[in-house]
C-alpha cells in the first residue's frame, strides 16, 4: 500500500519527466480512472469522429502512474 507522501511523489515524478505530449506538443493532464492514475495528453478523447480518428493514427502520450487496485507504480 501507498502512503500519500509517496504517491504525490510518483505523481510529481511522472509529471516533472513528461509535462507534454510526444506527438503533438500538447499538454498532459493527470487523470483519476477507477483506482489508477493516468498521465495523457490534454488532447486525447476529443469530440467527433474526426478526433477519434486522430487520436488512433498518432500516438499520443498515455502512460499508467499508479494503479491502487494491484499496488503498482510506473
Amino acid at each position: 500500500m501507498f502512503d500519500r507522501v509517496t504517491v504525490l511523489e510518483i505523481i510529481d515524478r511522472a509529471y516533472d519527466e513528461q509535462r507534454f505530449c510526444a506527438a503533438c506538443g500538447a499538454p498532459n493532464v493527470l487523470r483519476n480512472d477507477g483506482e489508477a492514475v493516468i498521465l495523457e495528453c490534454s488532447e486525447l478523447g476529443g469530440a467527433g469522429i474526426l478526433a477519434r480518428i486522430g487520436d488512433f493514427l498518432m500516438p499520443h502520450t498515455r502512460h499508467l502512474v499508479i494503479d491502487f487496485s494491484r499496488e503498482v507504480a510506473a
